[in-house]
């Protein structure tokens, strides 16, 4: 029996991200296998409807944040020491003594903590602790070969140590339903995810093509909400844009199935989970010309200059303009994406 500790203290039971769908997702992928034994270290009071064994760490939320990261790093570093079976861990900083660890994978969503978008607390220094600590894990679980060619050339990272695992998707019973939504953006609120210069472009579109048409938000405040909303308001579109803060799985699928065109016009990924799953749904992508989206949509989308609000316009004409429900583009993302052929290439690396 493989046992296989699942640790993310930046876990939230109740809200949907690709952080915490990758958790949700691979940990259920790995239940289906009757060799192998799961458990979930999160913080108290996110402990996963799917888990069976379950370890929490306390929250320490009336302290201040510096120090609830340093008492997690600590209260991590000695329970990752007793720990038996695999663990693979997302919390920074790497805990001590695991580093070096045949048995440690330390998971790697990007590193925009190098660019621009940094939202550590400590900015450079943080960005220094994690190139060192990256540097001296044995086994670095990153999610593209994007991100693994960043840790590479910016992180001095040794390649050899560093092992892809998509995201990925859970094969799902579609319920297909009127498409009365004409364009799609799932991203928190934050700087690198460009919100405006994508309102900017539906006001376009609005003028130019379609009077009526439909744009909807999902996501929560990073702090740049209020900055969306007001420009909604600078161009008369509270009729045309809706936004949505945090919603269930269910609901989530129903506005792919609803949705003509997922757009993605985001600066900088690791990934871009939204993108396969609207893929799935069978929304057309226009999405950000950035190379991480490349390399997971492929030919599947229609792409654009980020920065250009009208490439970014011209794009969703084409894309809106488009049929539904490619069977391409759908049997790519089963044949690349589905968790479970996923799970079975982690589980290969592992062993060998």
């Amino acid at each position: 029996m493989t046992k296989i500790n699942l640790v993310s203290l930046y876990y939230e039971a109740n809200r949907i991200t690709g952080a915490n769908k990758r958790f949700d997702f691979f940990a259920r992928s790995l239940l289906k296998r009757n060799d192998v034994k799961v458990i979930a270290v999160v913080k108290q009071g996110e402990e996963p409807a799917w888990a069976d064994d379950v370890i929490t760490v306390p929250r320490y939320d009336r302290l201040p944040a510096p120090v609830r990261r340093i008492l997690h790093f600590v209260h991590l570093s000695f329970l990752c020491f007793k720990l038996d079976g695999i663990i693979i861990n997302d919390f920074m900083p790497v805990p001590l003594f695991s580093a070096r660890k045949k048995n440690y994978y330390q998971l790697v969503h990007d590193i925009r903590n190098f660019t621009e978008y940094n939202r550590a607390l400590l900015k450079n220094i943080s960005s220094y602790i994690q190139k060192m600590q990256w540097k001296k894990v044995s086994n670095i679980l990153t999610v593209s070969e994007f991100t693994k060619t960043q840790l590479v050339d910016y992180c001095g990272v040794n390649p050899e140590n560093v092992f892809v695992s998509y995201n990925g998707i859970e094969e799902t019973i579609r319920v297909p339903l009127q498409r009365d939504i004409d364009f799609l953006y799932i991203a928190t609120f934050e700087k690198r995810k460009n919100h405006k210069n994508l309102v900017l472009a539906f006001s376009e579109y609005v003028k130019n093509v379609d009077p009526n048409s439909k744009l909807v938000l999902v996501g929560r405040d990073l702090g740049y909400r209020g900055g969306v909303h007001t420009l909604i308001d600078d161009l008369s579109l509270a009729d045309n844009v809706s936004i949505i803060d945090n919603i269930s799985e269910k609901e989530l699928l129903n506005l792919y199935e609803r949705s003509c065109c997922f757009v993605s016009p985001s600066l900088y990924e690791g990934f871009g989970m939204p993108i396969i799953e609207a893929m799935y749904f069978g929304c057309n992508v226009a999405c950000s010309n950035i190379a991480v989206f490349q390399e997971i949509a492929k030919e599947h989308a229609d792409y654009f200059d980020p920065k250009d609000v009208m490439d970014i316009f011209r794009t969703l004409q084409i894309s809106r303009g488009k049929n539904n429900d490619d069977a391409g583009q759908v049997t790519y993302v089963c044949n690349h994406f589905y968790w479970d052929a996923i799970t079975d290439s982690f589980l290969q690396t592992m062993r060998n």
